[in-house]
């Protein structure tokens, strides 16, 4: 069973949503390659945080926001209650149709799930894929050894990267933003 937020938990990414939307999640939805089109999964949707500022860019696309915990779920259904693209799914692992994904971000997810159970969640993210799709992810650079193993399953699951970026964010610190795309 999955673990649920605690409210105060859910209170502080409410105040971050609120301090931080802009430069944080806006920014990172701004750099998504978004032409308005994709089918675009967000991973680890939390309360919508990315999600809100994505689906201002899907205009034609669709947005599927996947989470393990239902209390998330229900924030995010609120957070993005005026967009009728999108779709929302309780899942550990994601069971997903092979290719139907344009893009899939994740914000600030990987670092927090075990080796254990991120094998099986980075191959079905990458099966979701599109050939020519792109992965999205950024994590804290604190979590380097954790990066490493995402990056080399990233690419043995038969994904090419792209580019990177280092960058400060507020309350996490320097952060790596990586692209991987799907051949």
């Amino acid at each position: 069973m999955a673990r649920e937020p605690t409210r105060f938990e859910m209170y502080l990414t409410k105040l971050a949503f609120f301090f931080y939307g802009k430069t944080v999640y806006r920014s990172f939805a701004d750099r998504l390659p978004l032409q308005g089109n994709e089918r675009v999964l967000d991973f680890g949707c939390g309360m919508g945080t990315v999600a809100y500022y994505a689906l201002k860019r899907l205009t034609q696309g669709h947005l599927t926001c996947i989470d393990i915990s239902e209390r998330w779920l229900n924030s995010c259904r609120r957070t993005l209650r005026r967009y009728e693209n999108a779709a929302y799914i309780r899942a550990d692992v994601p069971v997903l149709p092979e290719g139907s994904f344009d893009i899939i971000y994740c914000h600030f997810v990987l670092h927090d799930i075990p080796e254990s159970s991120l094998e099986p969640i980075l191959t079905a993210l990458v099966r979701s894929l599109r050939s020519g799709g792109s992965l999205i992810f950024i994590e804290p650079l604190r979590e380097m050894e954790k990066l490493r193993y995402i990056k080399r399953q990233l690419t043995q699951s038969g994904l090419s990267h792209d580019k990177s970026r280092v960058t400060d964010i507020p309350l996490m610190g320097s952060s790596l933003e990586s692209i991987y795309v799907k051949q």
